[in-house]
């Protein structure tokens, strides 16, 4: 009973109370109950002694009985709030463990704001023990980062509706700002009053950051330029960006829940795919070309990555494919492998396809028994012409020659343009050596005849040289030496043909008067050295020279370095040739430093027999360091056939030429080989483009693409780009558009002599200094 009862010694004071009155009570009325009793049984004659003290013992024991009842229940009852008493205990010792054990900070106030608790969790969070900040208000707490309107709206809404949550702003102790995601609850007593407020929060900074990546990505996904889509493992479309409607034409209702076979444009077979999922499975990506189909029906290219997204246990969860449409990527590259095999002026095949071609003859020629045929042919009076009408009208003469000598041959026959106004056929598969005069008998009667080239009609024939396999001949050198010194002979006469003779190799007289002339040119002062200026296309000021040189023979008069340097070459000149103008130029740049005040950055041309000497960059060296010249100021030009023909040797001297500081150009870039896996390897630093791309920049479409080509693919490779031949303020237009670094030309001026380009150097700003010496 007493451990029963304790703690509840009032109540049970008030029933002993009750039991004693009771007992009283029953005491007093059982007296006058007995007496009664008594008194009736004594009338009726049953009157005993002992009946008063029977009956008051069975009242006590009636009432002891009705109490140990009463007594029993109350016990029950006192044992029934003991074990509540003791669950709530339980229950407050769980709730305990669980406030200071969840991850969320909690914090209790009293109905006036007041801090009466706090977990760990909120220590952890804001740097504020459970002793510092008791009996504090939330207060503390705050940042900077809501205004007082914030918060008079926050407990509004607590006041009207019992609750609030959302992002806040809060400061921990050592000052720092975090972000959390806030619930605020009030609490009610029994009489509905507000009796403390009940704060829940966790640190969403991490969330935070996650948003701020999500959304950087779904900022990249929208904006990317490259067409994204998002597959699940069934392959199934789940999203997609602009930039993939953009390019395929689909929108992204059109896309969603579609396959990606959509857009299959059936150029790829089902091993194709096969393949390609095979790699994805085990690499888990794949990368590579593929040609996809548009909306419209449009097959296009493109450049398309796919790679597997994986969750944390490594299961695939989507497939993210990136592609970019590199239609014009491949034109480009369609338009330099054409560039690599075709003259860009006539269409027709260049120099690099003219001897894949002559060898592959050959090789037919060798296994089946046959001959070939190789007719070289020069256009008569062509450089008149051209250096009396102008460029542009000797452009137009040349193709439409070419377009008439296409006319004169028929398939297996090919005609090609090597430069200039050569122009060579192979015959391939021949029986009689009639077949090739028969040949040059209609190419002459076709070049005789009137040519239209608004606003002229001119007239020029053709000087044909023919050599024979095997009879002049049994490999391509032989055969283009023998067909070009044939070439000479007929053009003794002109308009006509030679076939090859031996004794014309040792008979040619312009061939002998060259070379014997070449051998005295220097002492007598034949050769001189003239000068081209290059202007920077953007600010338009001077940036340097070209030094060319040129031969005027007393009896043939000015004779082309196309001419005579090729003889230099065979007769071994050609070294000479190049030391004295290498001379000449750092004389002439001393010179015009002391005039000027500033120095000129000059270009000098390098035979490619030049490209074989192994102490080439010494000597220069010397030179430069004789004269005191800074090698910054000296440009080396090597042409594109030359130098990757020679590539290896190239490549060598390239890498001491800059070693000792001279720049290097690559000239006459796109009438070549093209080769552009070698011109990856060159340390070049100028890349000039040849002028046949330059004509007609501001109308032609086709040279304006290849241009802009040559010029992105340079810059790419971090070259400077230079254009030779410019003639026209439309064409300097243009060439500024598409953003070529610098220009040559008749548009600046024709090549002058040494004495007449300073008086041109001296009319130029002195304010153009800068761009001089850069």
């Amino acid at each position: 009973m007493k451990s029963a009862n304790r703690g509840k010694l009032p109540v049970l004071d008030s029933l002993t109370a009750f039991f004693i009155i009771s007992n009283l009570i029953l005491i007093f009325l059982a007296e006058l109950a007995v007496d009664k009793v008594s008194g009736l049984l004594n009338a009726l004659g049953y009157g005993m002694p002992d009946v008063p003290l029977l009956l008051r013992w069975g009242l006590f024991l009636l009432n002891s009985v009705v109490f140990y009842f009463i007594l029993r229940r109350y016990n029950a009852r006192l044992l029934r709030e003991a074990n509540r008493r003791r669950r709530s205990e339980k229950h407050l010792r769980l709730y305990a463990r669980v406030f200071q054990a969840a991850q969320e900070g909690i914090v209790i106030t009293d109905a006036k704001n007041r801090i009466m608790d706090v977990n760990q969790a909120f220590t952890r969070m804001t740097g504020y023990e459970a002793g510092e900040i008791i009996g504090s208000t939330p207060r503390v707490l705050q940042s900077d980062k809501q205004d007082k309107a914030f918060y008079d709206d926050m407990w509004a809404s607590i006041r009207q509706q019992g609750s609030w949550q959302g992002e806040i702003w809060n400061r921990r102790k050592d000052g720092s700002v975090f972000p959390e995601w806030l619930i605020i609850n009030a609490v009610k007593d029994e009489t509905g009053r507000i009796a403390n407020y009940v704060g829940i929060f966790s640190d969403i900074s991490e969330r935070k950051k996650a948003e701020q990546t999500l959304r950087m990505h779904a900022s990249v996904f929208e904006s990317s330029h490259e067409g994204i889509m998002i597959t699940n493992t069934e392959g199934t479309i789940l999203a997609v960006n602009p930039a993939f409607t953009a390019v395929t034409g689909y929108t992204a209702r059109d896309a969603a829940g579609k396959k990606p076979s959509m857009l299959q444009s059936g150029r790829q077979d089902r091993a194709f795919y096969v393949r390609m999922w095979a790699s994805i499975r085990e690499t888990g990506g794949w990368q590579g070309e593929i040609w996809n189909k548009r909306k419209t029906g449009e097959i296009y290219p493109e450049w398309l990555t796919i790679k597997a997204v994986k969750d944390d246990e490594g299961n695939i969860r989507t497939y993210v494919g990136i592609f970019s449409d590199i239609t014009e990527r491949i034109q480009a590259e369609e338009n330099l492998r054409y560039l690599a095999h075709y003259d860009m002026l006539t269409g027709l095949p260049n120099r690099r396809q003219f001897q894949n071609k002559l060898n592959a003859a050959l090789l037919d020629a060798k296994q089946c028994g046959t001959m070939v045929g190789l007719l070289f042919i020069d256009l008569d009076r062509f450089k008149i012409i051209n250096d009396s009408l102008g460029h542009e009208i000797g452009d137009r003469l040349l193709v439409q020659a070419a377009n008439r000598l296409r006319r004169c041959i028929q398939e297996p026959q090919i005609v090609s343009r090597l430069g200039g106004d050569e122009f060579t056929v192979i015959l391939p598969g021949m029986q009689d050596p009639k077949e090739a005069t028969d040949v040059a008998d209609i190419v002459l009667k076709e070049l005789a005849q009137k040519f239209h080239v608004d606003p002229h009609e001119l007239y020029i024939t053709g000087s044909v040289g023919i050599s024979l396999y095997p009879r002049d001949g049994s490999d391509l050198e032989t055969l283009v030496k023998h067909a070009d010194s044939a070439m000479y002979a007929a053009k003794e006469q002109r308009n006509g043909y030679r076939l090859f003779a031996p004794h014309w190799t040792e008979t040619l007289p312009r061939r002998l008067v060259l070379e014997n002339g070449l051998r005295a040119t220097a002492m007598d002062g034949e050769l001189e050295v003239f000068y081209q200026p290059q202007m920077d296309c953007r600010s338009g000021r001077l940036v340097g020279l070209e030094a060319l040189t040129r031969w005027n023979h007393p009896v043939l008069g000015l004779i082309s370095p196309q001419e005579f340097i090729p003889v230099a070459e065979e007769i071994g000149m050609i070294a000479d040739m190049d030391e004295w103008v290498l001379e000449n130029v750092c004389w002439q740049h001393v010179r015009w430093e002391e005039i000027l005040g500033y120095p000129v950055k000059v270009a000098v041309n390098l035979s490619a027999r030049q490209l074989h000497r192994p102490h080439l960059p010494e000597r220069i060296r010397q030179t430069l360091q004789r004269h005191q010249v800074d090698p910054a100021q000296l440009e080396i030009e090597i042409t594109e056939s030359a130098g990757l023909t020679k590539a290896e040797a190239t490549i060598r001297l390239l890498k001491e030429l800059r070693r000792i500081g001279v720049g290097t150009a690559i000239d006459d870039f796109g009438t070549g080989h093209s080769a552009l896996a070698y011109l990856k390897k060159f340390d070049f630093s100028v890349l000039k483009i040849d002028k046949t791309f330059i004509r007609g920049l501001d109308h032609d479409p086709v040279n304006r693409a290849l241009v802009q080509a040559i010029v992105d693919m340079a810059h790419a490779l971090g070259l400077r780009t230079v254009a030779e031949g410019v003639e026209t303020e439309a064409e300097l237009a243009r060439l500024k558009q598409i953003g070529c670094d610098t220009v040559q030309g008749y548009l600046l001026s024709q090549p002058l002599p040494a004495c007449e380009m300073e008086e041109f150097l001296a009319s130029i700003r002195h304010g153009d200094k800068g761009a001089a010496e850069a």
